[in-house]
């Protein structure tokens, strides 16, 4: 049985089913190398430093499909030979690395997006800021105003469809969190390495060819979102750097969405208030600790540092969360 995994780029003359020869040569040098290292990893647990004919998975290319430019392909839902280290899709896998490079939205990206269109900030404000389930009410507020005919303006739009990507990566990596329990620490450090530079160049055919990329992943009647991307996220990435290893550090942990995973912290060495993020595999084990933690003046945790194109750190990765006192 095998999966499908489109991406799908629009706006912009991606939106007459053209693209710039060079950036769409690009992106898919950089995807077939991505999913490759993806599929050897799950059946061996390593991948290839280089790519031959020896390790390359039956993945296959699909004819393009009128519309907005689309490229998709298919794959094995299981290997062909023997079984694997990593039992998941190659589209989890995909998922994992995404989830851990990309920025999720969270509650100032809603905030901010939603203030471009007055009557939504002022319902968001009203009803639903400051509560635990700000993710899903802000969804049917957004469903809400669209079955009443009135309009989105584009940024709202994007911000929906980003949202439902979050939630719909979440799920699948939750649906599969017990099998990435095989990865561990170093493997997920190599994993990130691999996958940042690559998943930069999704920011190549935004320069001209379009303004967004979604990528999707269909399994017999079932269709799941994996990434709703516009350039100030691939900007976003671009820019960014994640360390090879965890760091152990104290914070203070003064906001948490339980819904998006997304927080904010304090730390003596951190100016302001970064933000952190919880891996989708991990959110549903760890949520409530890091919820209690918020009860505590400073707890311990296992991050990695993800640091500007200068090294300076701008936020962090948590993968396990401690009080101090249990470490004494």
């Amino acid at each position: 049985m095998n999966e499908e995994i489109s991406f799908t780029f629009d706006g912009k003359i991606a939106a007459q089913n053209k693209m710039d020869f060079y950036e769409s040569a690009r992106f898919q040098y950089s995807a077939s190398r991505l999913l490759v290292k993806l599929d050897n990893f799950r059946k061996n647990g390593s991948f290839p430093k280089k790519i031959t004919y020896k390790n390359t998975p039956d993945i296959l290319i699909l004819p393009t499909r009128r519309g907005s430019y689309g490229i998709d392909i298919i794959a094995p839902l299981v290997a062909t030979v023997g079984p694997m280290v990593i039992e998941a899709p190659i589209s989890a896998m995909l998922s994992y690395v995404i989830d851990r490079v990309f920025k999720s939205a969270d509650d100032d990206t809603i905030r901010e997006v939603l203030a471009t269109q007055r009557e939504l900030i002022q319902t968001f404000d009203r009803a639903i800021a400051g509560r635990d389930n700000t993710i899903d009410r802000t969804l049917d507020m957004l469903r809400e105003h669209v079955e009443q005919e009135r309009e989105l303006n584009s940024e709202v739009r994007r911000l929906q469809d980003r949202i439902i990507a979050d939630q719909d990566r979440r799920i699948q990596l939750a649906e599969h969190r017990m099998a990435f329990r095989q990865i561990d620490q170093e493997q997920e450090a190599e994993l990130i390495t691999m996958a940042a530079p690559l998943l930069k160049e999704m920011n190549v055919p935004l320069r001209r060819s379009a303004s967004k990329v979604d990528i999707q992943r269909r399994s017999g009647d079932r269709t799941r979102n994996i990434l709703a991307a516009d350039k100030a996220m691939a900007d976003a990435v671009e820019t960014a750097v994640l360390d090879r290893r965890l760091t152990t550090i104290d914070i203070n942990v003064v906001q948490f969405n339980k819904q998006s995973g997304w927080g904010k912290f304090e730390n003596e060495e951190w100016e302001g208030l970064p933000t952190f993020s919880i891996p989708g595999d991990w959110l549903d084990d760890i949520k409530e600790t890091v919820v209690n933690s918020m009860k505590e003046d400073v707890v311990e945790v296992d991050c990695y540092f993800v640091r500007s194109a200068a090294g300076v750190p701008q936020r962090i990765i948590i993968v396990d969360i401690r009080d101090i006192e249990e470490e004494i």
